[in-house]
């Protein structure tokens, strides 16, 4: 069992538990205290030595495969703009329209992984990457804008599940031991590959690689990712699996994935789009900047992690947002193309601390449904992702106003202030009760 994971008591079980199982005045049995009364806290799943050679061997595959993923698509993401823009002379509002619809399949990410609930969150990792490293492969040949918005629909269905899995088969393999360390790890990781592909990227553009190209490359990258996902034991399943879960005991954090959703499609879409497009900024630059924003987010990600670890979600995903603030009211205000730069780095970075929703569900989810749950974190997540673009595009193009859509990202960030101040204090372990007692 899982240390962090809560599951109502009646009484103590009959199973020794390290920390101690004490009655708390009308609350039942658990923790005292005002975060965990009512609660107990599974213990670490201790395992035995033999299995460690193969957790090892599962971490070391899952490693590379986050690598091989990140790397293929920090190489799409790169260029895909610059791609749209120059061959396809893609606007505001058609960008809109195509981020859009690129992230329903998002939306319904919980009622895919349910319709998939037969394969074990490896097997379905692996076709998920498959089906992603398709689709970007044939970008460059799409032949036109609606044909691209089709393909990108497509492979938009797997990269989605793999964003839900991810996370999932991370707690999997941790089994709930520093699990904001270990996710922080493999956020790094994936920051050191996005280095490695955009610094090809900058090459290859200098010495006359065409789109094609790259595409293909990242295909490739990201198809191998599949491949390893498939090598993976089945410690990185999360158990058996309900099809979909909706629980109002996971309000909250359906909630700030709503508001991550609003907040993080408004400036993944405008914000590059109006450096290219307002600022003119070319395609070196802009991959210059991704190359900053890798670094910055591999050097935040692993103290980020154990800092939740440490301090818990409340205090972390507040200075998170109240951050934020100043992000949004920059791009809104200030027309220094340098500053906004700065901005644009320092949104990436503040990115790592978004794992805070992960630990937090893990904490308070019902024995397997972690995976399910994410999932269905996506899917709230996406509820505004697919509205947002499109709005914002056709708000810009009607304005002539490209801070307008910076503004409501204002809003929505102080929204989710509010909404993190509900979250529970610095959560006590299990080890500080045992301590404690």
């Amino acid at each position: 069992m899982r240390r962090g994971l809560p599951v109502r008591a009646s009484g103590c079980h009959r199973a020794p538990v390290r920390s101690g199982c004490k009655p708390v005045p009308g609350r039942g049995f658990g923790f005292a205290g005002p975060e965990t009364a009512g609660w107990r806290l599974r213990p670490p799943d201790h395992r035995s030595p033999a299995t460690v050679p193969s957790l090892r061997r599962d971490w070391t595959l899952f490693a590379l495969l986050s690598f091989c993923f990140a790397f293929g698509f920090a190489v799409y993401n790169g260029i895909f703009q610059n791609f749209i823009r120059e061959t396809l002379g893609v606007g505001p509002r058609q960008f809109g329209v195509l981020e859009s619809l690129r992230e329903v399949p998002g939306l319904l990410t919980a009622f895919t992984a349910g319709t998939l609930v037969a394969f074990a969150e490896p097997r379905l990792a692996g076709i998920s990457l498959a089906a992603t490293a398709l689709g970007i492969a044939a970008t460059a040949r799409a032949g036109g804008y609606w044909p691209l918005v089709a393909l990108t629909m497509f492979w938009s269905v797997g990269f989605h599940l793999w964003l839900a899995l991810q996370p999932a088969i991370t707690m999997a393999l941790s089994r709930g031991e520093e699990g904001g360390r270990r996710l922080g790890q493999m956020a790094a990781i994936g920051s050191a590959s996005v280095l490695a592909a955009l610094a090809l990227t900058r090459l290859a553009r200098a010495w006359g690689f065409s789109y094609d190209t790259l595409f293909l490359i990242a295909g490739a990258a990201i198809m191998a990712a599949g491949l390893l996902g498939f090598g993976l034991s089945p410690a990185a399943a999360g158990g058996e699996r309900q099809r979909v879960v909706l629980r109002r005991e996971y309000g909250l954090y359906y909630w700030l994935n709503f508001l991550e959703g609003c907040r993080r499609q408004i400036f993944m879409t405008f914000a590059s789009f109006a450096l290219i497009v307002v600022y003119r900024t070319p395609v070196e630059t802009m991959v210059t900047l991704a190359f900053i924003n890798a670094a910055a987010a591999a050097l935040a990600a692993p103290t980020v992690g154990r800092w939740i670890d440490r301090v818990g979600e409340r205090c972390m995903l507040t200075a998170y947002y109240a951050l934020l603030v100043l992000v949004f009211c920059g791009y809104a205000t200030v027309q220094d193309v340098r500053v906004l730069y700065g901005l644009y780095v320092l949104d990436s970075a503040l990115f790592t601390f978004g794992v805070g929703l992960t630990t937090y569900l893990h904490r308070i989810v019902r024995r397997d449904e972690l995976t399910p749950s994410l999932a269905m974190g996506m899917t709230m997540n996406h509820v505004a992702a697919v509205a947002v673009p499109a709005t914002g595009g056709a708000l810009w193009q009607a304005t002539g106003s490209y801070q307008l859509p910076f503004w409501i990202g204002v809003a929505i960030v102080g929204l989710s202030l509010a909404a993190a101040a509900r979250l529970p204090a610095a959560p006590r372990t299990a080890a500080a009760a045992s301590s404690a007692d």
